[in-house]
């Protein structure tokens, strides 16, 4: 680190993630594709945000990111940007000021904590309990514990999710400088949590993929994890840990618990007039 171009818009990235990666005017990583005959661009599959990259209050580089996403003709354009922070070169005021007209920003949120010298109490005792379990915890580098809970996590959510697409992008971006998983074993060395982490411009790591086998021992297994994922990306010079954010009010307690606050993350959002009365139905989430 410091890495000049994000991961989401690197080539072992947009050529792993699925159908239609490309880079985007050489700022961002985007996807062409259709939804059911429906001409469509959106951020790449998996990333959390397009990648574009700024530097601090740089409104001239993102208006005229804007203004070439405005000028597009297709119907549907989901795009999320990165966080808006002063450290990470995005602002609120530089997106209000600089997004055309004629796209709708939507207004979301991640959770990041500076990475401290230690983690807030409740947290410091679930790691020594873990620790008192014999749970162990350390980087590796087969991410197939990372795959496999990851699909288990969505699987248990029934959220949609591609897991041979995502074996590609796993193996494609595992060994890439820029990333790093961590299992959390039991006694016996089972895997009960994993996660793939992501080092990215502007001195953030973020937790990119992963999840834990549900048992008694899966909370502490995952903040033990989570403990040994933020040492290491501090090793690696991160500065800040983003949690990437969560609609799930359990698991956005969770990140909150670690002592991450929240972080404005903006969607623009650009609908055909034709096309937002079937979207309200199917994507009650972009409304």
């Amino acid at each position: 680190m410091p890495f000049k171009q994000s991961p989401f818009s690197s080539k072992s990235w947009l050529e792993n993630c699925g159908p239609g990666g490309f880079e985007f005017h050489n700022s961002s990583g985007l996807v062409k594709t259709t939804i059911k005959g429906v001409p469509a661009l959106f951020t790449p599959y998996w990333a959390l945000d397009c990648g574009l990259v700024l530097k601090s209050y740089n409104g001239d580089k993102y208006s005229l990111f804007a203004k070439e996403i405005s000028k597009r003709t297709e119907p549907y354009i989901t795009i999320d940007l990165p966080p808006c922070s002063d450290e990470f070169g995005f602002s609120t005021t530089i997106v209000n000021q600089h997004t055309p007209s004629n796209i709708r920003i939507q207004w979301r949120h991640t959770r990041i904590l500076e990475l401290p010298s230690q983690l807030p109490s409740n947290r410091r005792k679930q790691v020594k309990r873990a620790e008192r379990e014999m749970i162990s915890c350390e980087e590796v580098q087969n991410w197939s514990n990372v795959h496999a809970l990851h699909d288990e996590s969505r699987n248990r959510k029934e959220i949609t999710n591609n897991s041979a697409q995502l074996d590609k992008l796993l193996k494609s971006i595992s060994s890439e400088d820029y990333s790093f998983a961590v299992e959390a074993k039991s006694s016996q060395g089972e895997c009960i949590a994993s996660g793939g982490f992501i080092l990215l411009p502007n001195k953030r790591c973020l937790y990119a993929f992963g999840g834990q086998k549900r048992g008694p021992l899966s909370g502490i297994a995952s903040v033990a994890m989570l403990a040994e994922a933020m040492r290491i990306a501090k090793y690696k010079g991160a500065k800040w840990f983003d949690f990437g954010g969560s609609t799930d009010p359990g698991v956005d307690r969770f990140y909150k618990e670690f002592g991450a606050i929240s972080i404005p993350k903006p969607r623009l959002i650009k609908i055909s007039w034709w096309l937002r009365p079937i979207l309200r139905l199917l994507r009650s989430d972009l409304n």
